[in-house]
């Protein structure tokens, strides 16, 4: 027998979203339910107020017999430019309405995760208005991606890293000092005389100042900012960190124990910061970064060993995601690795001619590599 699915409903204003907040809140804060803080609605809110009319959402939701969600995918439509890098070129795919999910899949418990996903896919695909669905960073393979990739009006899934990625992370521990014995005496010892040693060249004025109370946000975004902007960061993607929206959100999201920030501090003066989130058991390393003038002293690697043991003491038992990238941090420190990438879903003869220039891009790009490689 076939179960009924389902019911699905759109939420397609800021308005709609804030009256389902707390229900849709609920479902994001179960353990395992959602990817990262950005499936969160708090966190889409922000967006769309953020984004200043730019984008606009469309989150389909999904609700139990009682008429309660049981999960729902947060995407928001916006005006997408797809590029693809090869070397210093950037080759133009796609520009128009695309559909981008925030987080990696849809948001619900692992009981009610199956039954919800297989209702917002076919939402999904009942909408014709719908050509590109996108989706930033995601494990591989994806549910959700697939779901819609079947049956009548389906998608086409289109990978479109050229080079294969990685997403590391620390799984559960059962504490600080259990996840020090697993690194081994050799990459403890090396880590712990780095972290002393950055300590020592600095002298005493090096401290680290950790944020995780609403009173201690407007003076974090200020330091943020500081430090933020002699970063290499800054030069790839300008943001303020004092940004109003982005101070009320961090307010709420601290005083739910859900923003986590480590400073470096020189005096006064921050020198390196790690940023992150925690949501429904899971910490995302968000962002991390150093003055550029403190960058022959370690201090960047340092600060993120440190943050570990802080968040390894107080929360052991929630996994660490330090997303996708090669940085060697994430090699050294994290003790699970699997393959994620960025895809869009695509329906249409023009949607589905465009993205096909993808695989073919990878091909001639992984080729050229590899041709470089030997020679």
């Amino acid at each position: 027998m076939t179960l009924p699915r389902p019911a699905c409903v759109v939420l397609d204003t800021a308005d709609a979203v804030r009256h389902l907040r707390d229900e849709l809140a609920r479902v994001a804060e179960r353990p395992g339910a959602a990817s990262s803080i950005v499936q969160h609605p708090d966190w889409l809110l922000f967006e769309l107020e953020s984004r200043n009319g730019a984008a606009t959402p469309y989150v389909v939701v999904a609700s139990g017999d009682n008429g309660k969600p049981i999960g729902y995918a947060p995407f928001v439509v916006e005006h997408h430019h797809a590029r693809i890098a090869v070397g210093d070129r950037r080759v133009p795919i796609y520009q128009g309405r695309a559909l981008r999910l925030l987080g990696a899949g849809v948001v619900a418990s692992l009981h009610d995760r199956p039954a919800a996903e297989a209702a917002i896919a076919e939402a999904l695909k009942r909408d014709r208005s719908i050509h590109v669905l996108r989706i930033r960073e995601t494990e591989l393979p994806n549910t959700l991606a697939h779901a819609v990739s079947t049956g009548p009006a389906h998608f086409t899934t289109v990978q479109a890293n050229l080079l294969d990625q990685i997403n590391w992370t620390i799984e559960p521990q059962e504490s600080l000092s259990a996840y020090l014995a697993g690194l081994g005496s050799k990459r403890r010892n090396d880590l712990t005389r780095r972290l002393r040693n950055v300590y020592k060249k600095l002298g005493e004025q090096a401290q680290l100042r950790i944020v995780d109370t609403p009173e201690q946000v407007d003076d974090y975004c200020a330091l943020m900012n500081q430090v933020y902007a002699r970063s290499w960061h800054a030069d790839a993607v300008a943001i303020d960190w004092a940004l109003p929206a982005r101070r009320a959100l961090f307010r709420q999201l601290a005083s739910e124990r859900r923003l986590i920030g480590h400073l470096l501090m020189l005096g006064e003066q921050p020198i390196a910061y790690v940023h992150g989130y925690r949501l429904g058991g899971r910490y995302l390393l968000d962002d991390t970064g150093y003055d550029e003038a403190f960058a022959a002293h370690g201090v960047g690697s340092a600060l993120v060993f440190q943050a570990i043991q802080d968040l390894l003491e107080r929360y052991p038992g929630e996994v660490i995601d330090f997303g996708y990238g090669d940085n060697q941090y994430k090699r050294v420190l994290a003790n699970r690795h699997v393959p994620c990438g960025a895809l869009y879903m695509v329906r249409g003869a023009e949607a589905r001619l465009r993205f096909g220039m993808i695989a073919p891009l990878r091909w001639v790009y992984r080729g050229m590599r590899r041709a470089m490689r030997r020679e």
